[in-house]
């Protein structure tokens, strides 16, 4: 067994870093494979998620908050490749923090999660420029794009336009809606798969993660 690692970072806060990187870790413990979620985020908002989670139901992958390591992480990453079948990192909200440079120097697959709005935009020109020097050093190294609290308007469409027209990080067709289930589901402990009626939020993860799986391959 040897993991994959998925690193989730951009530079500005408030993109759903951590909403994607739960749910993905999160779905992939749902189809039975062993994964760990690594909290590096001081906030530690990763880590209180997966805290609520009651004990005859507990959250489908195991945490470690290693926010602490910064421009070491990477060594503890590299440390786990043979127990888990996937390792996701919930990175801070800076691209100057050392955190995710040092997670993305072992990474299979940089996720970069994007809200559809000019700020965001412009964020995600620094977050797309730190994969790139990673690339320097980790050439097996993938970068994507994922639209996250997605409203369907006008703005939305002409910010995937925009993001779309860089082919060298390629935008997933898979979003992200913004929908009450993401916000109930940390409450709960768990992912949107334990929120009733919220079967329009699994469809989206379910979607997401086998796209992100198809990257991978």
């Amino acid at each position: 067994m040897t993991a994959k690692i998925i690193t989730v970072f951009n530079q500005k806060g408030g993109c759903g870093k951590t909403n994607i990187a739960m749910h993905l870790g999160g779905a992939l413990g749902r189809r039975k494979k062993k994964v760990k979620i690594i909290d590096a985020d001081p906030q530690n908002t990763a880590t209180r998620w997966h805290a609520q989670a009651k004990d005859e139901a507990p959250f489908p992958a195991r945490i470690s908050n290693l926010s602490g390591l910064g421009a070491a992480l990477h060594r503890e990453i590299k440390a786990d490749l043979d127990n888990f079948d996937y390792i996701v990192v919930d990175c801070p909200p800076s691209v100057d923090s050392p955190i995710a440079g040092s997670a993305l120097l072992v990474s299979d697959l940089a996720v970069i999660p994007v809200v559809p709005s000019p700020a965001d935009l412009w964020a995600a020109v620094a977050a797309k420029k730190l994969a790139a020097q990673a690339q320097a050093t980790n050439p097996d190294l993938k970068a994507v794009v994922v639209f996250n609290m997605v409203q369907r308007t006008a703005m939305a469409k002409g910010a995937l336009d925009v993001m779309a027209e860089d082919e060298g990080v390629p935008v997933l067709k898979s979003q992200l809606g913004l929908r009450s289930a993401y916000r109930e589901c940390q409450v709960m402990g768990g992912t949107v798969h334990a929120v009733p009626r919220a079967g329009a939020a699994v469809a989206e993860v379910e979607a997401l993660v086998d796209e992100l799986l198809n990257e991978l391959k």
